[in-house]
């Protein structure tokens, strides 16, 4: 093997490394925001359904106890 051969070789290798590393910055580099903040739980019990709406952020756990809360910003939730 000629030393031309070797060196073509390790600059596709490089700038193949080179893509990947740029398409990696590039997929983490938008700010994700409120994805993921807010988890839903349900537990049955007697024929009721309790919600609870948790805040992954701050920890902040609401029941939801009436139907009219159901469509409410997390803040508007009352706690109980």
């Amino acid at each position: 093997m000629n030393a031309n051969y070797l060196a073509g070789r390790f600059g596709y290798f490089v700038l193949g490394f080179l893509v990947c590393l740029g398409i990696l910055f590039l997929t983490g580099a938008g700010n994700g925001g409120q994805v993921g903040r807010y988890q839903v739980s349900t537990c049955l019990k007697r024929d009721w359904v309790y919600v609870y709406v948790i805040d992954t952020t701050t920890g902040a756990v609401k029941f939801v106890y009436d139907e009219k809360d159901e469509n409410k910003p997390f803040e508007e939730i009352k706690k109980k």
